[in-house]
């Protein structure tokens, strides 16, 4: 069996109703006070914050200007084809100065092979004019031998 619910009069509810908007409100008051003087005591971070964008002011010019540097416009590839291009430069030039340098010791060499055969026939000459001298060294006294021998 069903039992109807008890009724308070109207009054009472409105009462009661009125009673619990009246704490609520209350509450609410009381938060907001507690938030407004929460805001309050919170620092002021406006001087922080205009350092902080000043100093990202400068760092943005900073990057501005490394970014209009010419290296900042190479890439790997770039480097690459200059570093290749510098070595077959060098490359070239190196190529220039041992091909001098080869012809200049062939020279040089050639010189000294020069020098070395005149001193060879400067040697066999001396040597010739020795023997011819001593030759002729004997060759007189045999005929003085002879002189000496024809007279007696």
């Amino acid at each position: 069996m069903t039992q109807k619910p008890v009724r308070t009069p109207p009054a009472a509810d409105a009462a009661k109703a009125f009673e619990e908007l009246r704490h609520e409100i209350s509450l609410q008051r009381t938060a907001i006070q507690g938030l407004t003087s929460a805001k309050e005591k919170l620092p002021d971070y406006l001087p922080t914050l205009r350092d902080i964008a000043a100093r990202l002011g400068a760092i943005e010019e900073d990057i501005k200007s490394i970014d209009g540097k010419p290296a900042m416009q190479l890439t790997p590839r770039t480097i690459a084809m200059e570093i290749h291009e510098a070595l077959m430069s060098y490359r070239a030039d190196d190529a220039k100065s041992i091909g001098e340098a080869r012809d200049t010791l062939t020279r040089t060499f050639g010189r000294v092979e020069g020098m070395i055969k005149q001193r060879r026939s400067t040697d066999e000459q001396d040597w010739w004019v020795t023997w011819a001298a001593t030759g002729g060294l004997l060759f007189g006294l045999f005929l003085a031998l002879i002189g000496v021998a024809v007279l007696n």
